[in-house]
């Protein structure tokens, strides 16, 4: 698997992956499709952050995309992020989901980047990205129940945190 950064060329091909998920799935508590203007814009944020947005490549084929950006808008949670992952459905288990949340750590540590947060669906469809975040190393810090509507039914989230700084 190859990572780079995200380009503008990948617009749509990141939309398709994560359009998937708000049609099919609770893992994003969207409801509505986004557009290319959306994407484009989530990227062009994260970038203004200075945090990365990389995308993982197989063979040439874009299979997944993860960033990191801003967990609470104050000011003290500056070096606190956010992290967000998708695989395309066809390349779901196969463990690429690992190497690209240890390339996204890796950049975030780069980027000055201290504790990462997961808000994770507390759902079946979304268990194993639990699983995922558990096993590189982060830590679950807390649950709320009921705090998203999504197909007709209430969803809870698990909220997980990593430090990538010990000092």
């Amino acid at each position: 698997m190859v990572f780079r950064p995200v380009t503008g060329d990948d617009v749509a091909t990141v939309l398709d992956i994560y359009n998937h998920y708000i049609h099919t799935s609770t893992v994003t508590f969207d409801l509505d499709l986004w557009s290319e203007h959306d994407m484009a814009h989530k990227i062009d944020a994260v970038a203004d952050l200075g945090m990365p947005f990389v995308i993982a490549e197989r063979d040439g084929d874009v299979v997944g995309y993860a960033y990191l950006s801003t967990f609470r808008e104050k000011a003290a949670y500056n070096t606190t992020m956010e992290n967000t992952l998708y695989l395309r459905d066809d390349a779901r288990g196969l463990g690429l989901g690992r190497l690209l949340l240890a390339e996204l750590m890796r950049l975030g540590s780069e980027s000055g980047v201290r504790e990462v947060i997961a808000v994770i669906a507390n759902t079946a469809d979304a268990a194993p990205s639990i699983r995922l975040h558990e096993n590189a190393g982060f830590v679950r810090v807390g649950e709320m129940d009921r705090v998203g509507r999504k197909f007709d039914e209430w969803v809870g989230v698990v909220m997980m945190q990593k430090s990538l700084s010990h000092d």
